[in-house]
């Protein structure tokens, strides 16, 4: 049955019910009995998350996805990019799951359509989305670490303001977008809101604003990050990547500079080295601080 035709035969009174079930789950003390019963509340919310995203018409193969251990007290909250989705962090998710950890990989509002162009992005509302996700995790987890790609690499720093993962890990970092100088006076000036202009740029202009936000942030980050970039990234500059060396300043960080591999940098780069190195990354003891 296609997504539409599912959605149509069904109560929306359902959803409903499956929101309130799901905000009656997030009240639930953190670490809250033992890891058996905590592995049961992951599973019940990601059968939650699953009908919600099949009522709504999300793609089958682009929704979110919870992997869950039984012996697992960490936890891994993955976000995919702007155009993207969870299937593009699906090997490295694959890779921490059979290394012990519980595996949420998010879809993103807006995303997992199956329409073409750019998908409609509100970077608070994904946030938000970020932000609820985070905490789902973190109610079944001892430590809760977080890897973003591209805009959720930004969405990963913003993360930041008001939850407290035990590291980021950023991949193709979305903080200096690779456009032109007539396009980057375009965004000082606002004129890339205008509807002619940002069809020119290509860009969704909330992507640039969470970029400017996340950027802003970075200064304050305390705990430890691992950042990769590839030299020839097509859509983000690799300033991204000397910018957060500047800024960061917690000495458990790590970076990486590929100087090919484009910005699909899991494609090119994750099961040669950049799986292995986040795994390695956080399972080093963070400091926190430092």
């Amino acid at each position: 049955m296609a997504a539409s035709e599912e959605t149509q035969k069904r109560d929306p009174r359902q959803l409903s019910q499956l929101a309130l079930t799901a905000w009656e789950m997030e009240q639930e003390p953190v670490g809250a009995g033992d890891a058996r019963s905590r592995s049961s509340l992951l599973r019940a919310h990601a059968r939650l998350q699953a009908e919600i995203e099949a009522v709504t018409g999300i793609v089958a193969d682009q929704r979110s996805r919870l992997r869950v251990r039984d012996d697992a007290e960490e936890g891994v909250l993955l976000i995919h990019g702007s155009t993207g989705s969870p299937a593009d962090l699906a090997g490295l998710a694959e890779h921490l799951f059979d290394s012990g950890f519980q595996v949420y990989s998010m879809l993103l509002p807006g995303h997992g359509t199956g329409t073409e162009g750019l998908p409609t992005v509100m970077w608070k509302s994904c946030l938000n989305e970020v932000s609820l996700r985070y905490r789902i995790l973190s109610r079944a987890c001892r430590r809760v670490h977080v890897v973003g790609f591209s805009f959720g690499a930004a969405l990963a720093i913003l993360l930041t303001q008001n939850e407290h993962p035990s590291t980021l890990s950023l991949l193709a970092p979305a903080l200096v977008p690779k456009v032109t100088f007539w396009t980057r006076l375009m965004i000082a000036l606002g004129l890339h809101r205008l509807p002619v202009l940002r069809r020119r740029i290509g860009w969704n202009l909330e992507v640039f604003e969470a970029m400017e936000k996340a950027k802003g942030q970075i200064g304050k980050l305390k705990l430890p990050v691992y950042a990769a970039h590839c030299e020839d990234d097509e859509r983000i500059d690799a300033a991204s990547l000397r910018h957060l060396q500047k800024k960061v300043h917690n000495k458990s960080s790590r970076f990486r500079l590929y100087q090919t591999g484009g910005h699909m940098i899991l494609e090119a780069h994750g099961p040669s080295s950049l799986h292995g190195e986040v795994l390695q990354f956080i399972r080093t003891k963070p400091r926190q601080h430092s």
